[in-house]
């Protein structure tokens, strides 16, 4: 059939696509020492779910064409014809005939096909009865004739990038808890000392801090009937329930409150530089008062700020007395986000007029209990005698702040 050919050819592209891709970024994340990010094992994901569901219409194509082959063979050992099924439309079993198709058959038709007409004036083939005395949409008319031009797989909602996990060192665990010494106080006493005399004593002081291993879950209930009949939605529904535990995973790195089964969230931890208000600042000074600010206190240098992209377009906007954009205005590429030779992280997981600048990687850790799990059961209430699955998605994970103060918020941002 040619239908399960070209199923075979976009099977062959799409498995091509994704082998290529994922060879790809696993030599990139080889080449540069890490694990894959988010959205390189999720854009990775769709591309062997997308093959999947090219190879699972292929199946059930092929188990069509055996049985209209069966069904060919069965007419032919008993003298019947086998219909087409292009000849056939789910409303009356066989394509409806078209307006003309009804007249060229009509007996008035044959008066103009034998001649009959020549030599003569005023002649009239007569009234013929067509199906409808005029071609509507209507069901009664030629409604039939007009056939769904269904298109293949399901169109997707987006969803915002998934950037902020990416920010933190990674790290994987095998507890429930990770516990970490961090240094409260230094009095260095170190001073000269004269010859034979008492050498002062210096002092150290250490805390130690805990941060649980959370979990983030969700579940959908699916009919059996939708997981039998449509060969996608069991890939397609994973999928799904992956990027949801991702969508709220960003949002509790940032914003996570840490009361009962949240993870606190890097904004609500104690320690971090005072947040520095915009005042009469633009959003750029503001942001880069922040930067010297976490350099000057945590001696540490920020690698990255998180912006609203509300905020994010009010400094790609701004422009100089004369109207001049500062950053290259409508008539060249998009700018890369850096600000003061940082990257910059535009996300609605922060609120608009928020911002954070830190230095992530030396300052937390993203650490993972366990990847995405996904697992389906019919043992949830009453699904068992209603043919209904419930299809579960978790993950647990725990994010360890080892220095507050290689954070800082800016607020009030235009």
């Amino acid at each position: 059939m040619a239908r399960i050919k070209t199923l075979r050819d976009r099977l062959t592209d799409a498995t091509a696509a994704a082998e290529q891709y994922i060879t790809t970024i696993t030599r990139a994340a080889e080449a540069d020492d890490r694990e894959l990010t988010a959205e390189e094992r999720e854009t990775a994901q769709e591309r062997l779910d997308a093959a999947k569901a090219i190879h699972d219409q292929i199946a059930a194509a092929e188990g069509d064409a055996k049985l209209v082959e069966q069904l060919k063979a069965f007419n032919e050992a008993a003298g019947t014809r086998t219909t087409s099924p292009a000849d056939a439309s789910p409303a009356h079993g066989k394509r409806p005939k078209s307006l003309g198709h009804q007249f060229v058959e009509s007996a008035a038709y044959d008066f103009i096909r034998q001649g009959k007409h020549h030599g003569r004036t005023g002649w009239s083939t007569g009234a013929v009865e067509l199906q409808a005395a005029t071609l509507t949409s209507d069901p009664a008319s030629g409604g039939d004739l007009i056939l769904p031009d269904y298109q293949a797989g399901i169109l997707p909602l987006l969803f915002r990038r998934l950037t902020i996990a990416d920010l933190f060192a990674p790290g994987t665990t095998d507890s429930n808890l990770i516990a970490y010494m961090v240094e409260q106080t230094f009095t260095n006493a170190a001073a000269t000392v004269a010859e034979g005399a008492e050498k002062p004593e210096s002092t150290l002081i250490f805390d130690q801090r805990t941060d649980a291993v959370k979990k983030i879950a969700h579940w959908l209930p699916v009919t059996d009937e939708m997981l039998e009949d449509v060969s996608q939605i069991r890939s397609f529904i994973d999928a799904r329930l992956r990027l949801g535990l991702d969508l709220t995973e960003e949002d509790q790195l940032l914003n996570g409150s840490g009361l009962t089964s949240n993870i606190e969230g890097v904004l609500n931890r104690d320690g971090l530089q005072t947040a520095l208000p915009r005042g009469t600042d633009t959003n750029a000074d503001v942001i880069f008062k922040q930067i010297m600010a976490v350099y000057l206190n945590a001696f540490l240098m920020p690698d990255a700020i998180v912006l609203n992209p509300v905020n994010w377009q009010t400094i790609v906007l701004a422009k100089n007395a004369a109207g001049d954009y500062y950053a290259g205005g409508p008539f060249q590429m998009p700018p890369v986000p850096r600000l003061w030779g940082l990257p910059v992280v535009p996300t609605p997981a922060i609120d608009t007029g928020d911002g954070l600048v830190g230095a992530f990687r030396a300052g937390g850790q993203v650490f993972r209990r366990s990847g995405v799990t996904v697992e389906a059961s019919n043992s949830h209430a009453d699904f068992f005698i209603k043919n209904l699955t419930a299809i579960r998605a978790e993950k647990r994970l725990a994010l360890a702040i080892y220095r507050p103060g290689a954070f800082g918020a800016v607020e009030d941002l235009n």
